[in-house]
């Protein structure tokens, strides 16, 4: 038996009374975890058993999957409810750490800012595109690909004025560099925004402006870096 902190990514019904749960978990990435009963209305385990549950979960192991006993929920996140806005926003994020968290390779620094997001979508009444563009550019760069925002890819010196980011690259060109390598023309203010996201807690993102041409750039580095962009929340978006 084994204690372990999940998030619920997805559920699927299973035989009469059961559900097959895919979980990401704190220290163990993404599991399967069969949750015997929970379709029952009068089932401990119904709370736990649910989409965007955060719990406490006693998981016995087993050869195929781990086998729910006891779960104490810490969240349900359930004013993402309350706003059809929030709640795709929160699908998305759910869907994509479905894809990019590996089994039995943990990462907690990703489980906490997934938890955290969740926590802090439940709580905006808009603005989600850009906290959602900051869970993004952190992600990309927790799974080793940070892009520099400050020095030049080319000359490495400090930028001080517009330039180029490049995806491919990782970072930016500065004006004297441009010509080296392709990329995507963005302002000094622009950059500066991105590497203050980049640094930023959740808390902070609400003050900081961000215009649509930094939200598609951040998405576009993540993409290209995760190799997918064809995720289904984001066609309900």
């Amino acid at each position: 038996m084994i204690q372990e902190e999940v998030l619920i990514l997805k559920e699927i019904n299973y035989k009469e009374n059961d559900k097959i749960l895919h979980a990401f978990s704190r220290t163990r990435g993404k599991i399967q975890i069969i949750s015997k009963g929970s379709k029952k209305s009068n089932s401990r385990l119904i709370n736990v058993s649910q989409v965007f549950a955060h719990s406490k979960c006693s998981l016995k192991v087993s050869r195929d999957m781990y086998i729910l006993t006891y779960g104490e929920l810490i969240n349900n996140f359930y004013n993402l409810k309350n706003n059809i806005d929030a709640y795709y926003y929160a699908s998305y994020i759910l869907e994509l750490i479905s894809y990019v968290a590996q089994e039995n390779q943990h990462s907690s620094r990703v489980f906490d800012m997934t938890v955290s997001i969740l926590s802090h979508l439940c709580n905006y009444e808009d603005g989600f595109d850009k906290l959602t563009a900051a869970y993004e550019l952190k992600l990309a760069a927790m799974l080793g690909y940070k892009p520099d925002f400050r020095h030049c890819l080319k000359c490495n010196s400090l930028v001080k004025t517009s330039g180029k980011f490049s995806i491919v690259d990782g970072g930016v060109y500065c004006s004297d560099c441009v010509n080296y390598g392709n990329g995507i023309n963005v302002s000094y203010n622009e950059i500066l925004t991105m590497e203050s996201i980049l640094k930023s807690k959740f808390d902070h993102i609400g003050f900081i402006e961000v215009n649509k041409n930094i939200i598609t750039l951040i998405r576009k580095f993540l993409f290209y870096y995760i190799g997918r962009d064809n995720f289904t929340t984001l066609k309900l978006l």
